[in-house]
């Protein structure tokens, strides 16, 4: 009787495990699997990116993606900077990555806010910035960009935690 119970036991399992074993495997890139990616990240990942590109093509003077009137307020000095005084200084950047980008809608303007990670030109030294950027939806144009450096963060040797 215990035998027949067993059996019957493992044929259920069994039954209800197959569509689990019978699906096909889906991969989901890394950056993908910690949280579901929306229309407007999507939407504004690839006009960041799209920006990024005409950046890097020094030949190319004209930036259909940013208003006439844009400025970059960097967090290092008290000034804001001119487009050109900003893609003079943009073009000395190269390898930019994006990360944990997001989007929030109020009226005519989409905040962008994410982590760049850039390398510079001529030292080679890797950095990090917290970028938020005002895209007014109407024009499909960057209206602002608040830039602020990000310091690496400290990694402590178990033995050294304080408590």
């Amino acid at each position: 009787m215990r035998k027949i119970i067993k059996r019957g036991y493992l044929a259920i399992t069994l039954l209800l495990s197959m569509p689990a074993i019978c699906q096909e495997m889906v991969l989901i890139p890394p950056e993908l699997s910690a949280h579901t990616v929306t229309r407007d990240v999507t939407e504004y990942t690839a006009r960041e990116q799209a920006l990024i590109a005409i950046i890097g093509d020094k030949e190319n003077q004209q930036m259909p993606l940013l208003a006439d009137d844009f400025e970059v307020w960097p967090d290092k000095s008290r000034d804001w900077q001119s487009k050109d005084d900003w893609l003079k200084t943009a073009r000395q950047q190269t390898n930019f990555n994006i990360r944990n980008l997001s989007v929030r809608q109020m009226d005519d303007f989409a905040i962008v806010n994410f982590l760049l990670e850039t390398t510079d030109r001529q030292d080679k030294k890797r950095s990090t910035q917290f970028v938020v950027d005002i895209w007014r939806q109407s024009t499909n144009k960057l209206s602002v960009r608040y830039i602020s450096d990000v310091e690496p963060s400290v990694q402590l040797n178990p033995i050294d935690r304080k408590f």
